[in-house]
């Protein structure tokens, strides 16, 4: 009886955590940080200033706007991409005929820019796969982990990339991700988020941009190399004079 007794306590633990477990769901956790975040409001429009281009995204109910633009050479030069249309650039407002590799490569850096600037936002669309995985604790903190890849035939060129995030179970928030990529040679990115500011019911941050020393390194091993301070600082992402206007 003495080992019924002091197994029971133990079994019930195990039955108790593995039901919790069960409860949590990638969706969930998605769902809530997008809320969290302020990316499930319905129309707006926020520009930034990214490195040497001023961004615009419009977003309403089945539609989207990129755009981005800068003065080069004395002369305006405006990227224009939305849900309807492939990429236009404009001279001083004039359209300007692109080759398809150029449009393709124009194309890339603004979706590429307008991705990561919205997370949590994108991480509902058609073409993501997510797994909740656990629980990873980074610095005595922990967060949830999830595990997010792409469709073959919705997830674009880059649907082999595959990404890691990791959420803080007390308010929802990205504090790290992590990525991999196979295009121009391939690597492995780790990020960190700072300077995190509410503006208009959204929540903005920005990052420290790490990779490691070997661009193999498994995703799931970075944040111990973090943690040990073996990453390689490589750029910090700044976001900079956001406004957001709610239509």
């Amino acid at each position: 009886m003495l080992f019924i007794k002091t197994f029971f306590p133990l079994f019930l633990f195990f039955t108790i955590s593995c039901s919790n477990d069960k409860k949590i769901s990638s969706n969930d956790i998605i769902e809530k940080s997008i809320s969290v975040y302020g990316w499930d409001q319905k129309a707006y429009s926020i520009v930034f200033d990214f490195r040497e281009h001023q961004y615009k995204l419009i977003r309403k109910p089945l539609f989207y706007s990129y755009q981005r633009s800068k003065v080069k050479n004395g002369k305006s030069v405006l990227d224009v991409m939305t849900s309807k249309n492939q990429l236009q650039r404009y001279q001083d407002n004039i359209p300007i005929k692109l080759k398809d590799s150029i449009k393709n490569l124009y194309s890339n850096s603004l979706n590429s820019v307008m991705y990561f600037f919205q997370l949590p936002g994108p991480l509902k669309d058609n073409a993501v796969v997510s797994e909740f995985i656990g629980t990873t604790k980074i610095l005595d903190k922990n967060y949830w982990t999830l595990r997010v890849g792409f469709k073959k035939f919705e997830g674009g060129k880059d649907f082999q990339d595959e990404y890691r995030y990791w959420i803080d179970q007390d308010n929802y928030q990205i504090t790290f991700f992590a990525y991999n990529y196979l295009t121009d040679g391939g690597g492995v990115r780790f990020r960190e988020a700072k300077n995190i500011r509410k503006i208009n019911g959204f929540l903005f941050q920005d990052y420290n941009n790490y990779k490691p020393k070997n661009k193999a390194t498994e995703l799931d091993s970075l944040p111990k190399l973090y943690e040990k301070d073996s990453l390689l600082l490589v750029s910090e992402i700044k976001n900079k004079n956001i406004k957001v206007e709610i239509l």
